[in-house]
């Protein structure tokens, strides 16, 4: 391999899309993404984060000190971002409460209101992970997401934060759990 500057790439900027499972997937980086995403808007400037790690279990043998063989045990896929804005959508993903609702029936004079209920349950999206280098467009599509984990919330004279993690999630058909779209020249088939 050699050293080209060229394909030195920068995510300058780009979204996090969530729609309903079963949405159709885009099957380019190119492609117009259909009106059941929605995008979720800005996150922090350390934008996102993906995360792959694969468990090996090693087979130790009686003749060898280092194992003979490995044994795939697990994956995990993961999408995780730091959201900026404060709305329903986004609050829903980090509280994993229902809809926002006028409270008294009489917003916004009383305001509104999510329960978070004692036993949360894990809601599920398709999601495309968006960004672009100048005009390379590039996309990760997983399938099937649902929130893993939510970090800790601020609050004080600083932008409010809602960190957000996601998992991928094995599809109901199929053997692909995610899949990588570019735009992007230096992966033409040579």
């Amino acid at each position: 391999m050699t050293l080209v500057s060229g394909q030195v790439r920068v995510a300058g900027t780009g979204e996090l899309f969530l729609a309903p499972v079963g949405t159709a997937l885009p099957t380019a980086a190119s492609a117009e993404l259909g009106a059941e995403f929605d995008g979720y808007g800005f996150t922090t400037e350390d934008g996102v984060t993906l995360s792959k790690s694969v468990e090996r279990e090693g087979i130790p043998a009686w003749q060898s000190t280092t194992p003979v063989r490995y044994l795939i045990t697990g994956q995990e896929l993961t999408i995780g971002c730091t959201f900026l804005q404060s709305n329903e959508d986004i609050l829903k993903l980090w509280l994993g409460s229902g809809d926002f609702a006028a409270d008294d029936g009489v917003a916004p004079d009383n305001g509104y209101r999510a329960d978070v209920s004692i036993d949360p349950v894990g809601v599920q999206f398709a999601a495309v992970l968006e960004w672009k280098d100048g005009s390379i467009v590039s996309r990760l599509v997983v399938a099937k997401v649902e929130v893993t984990e939510t970090g800790d919330v601020t609050l004080a004279r600083q932008a409010t934060q809602f960190p957000v993690t996601f998992g991928a999630i094995a599809p109901d058909s199929g053997d692909v759990l995610a899949t990588w779209l570019t735009t992007d020249p230096a992966f033409a088939a040579v």
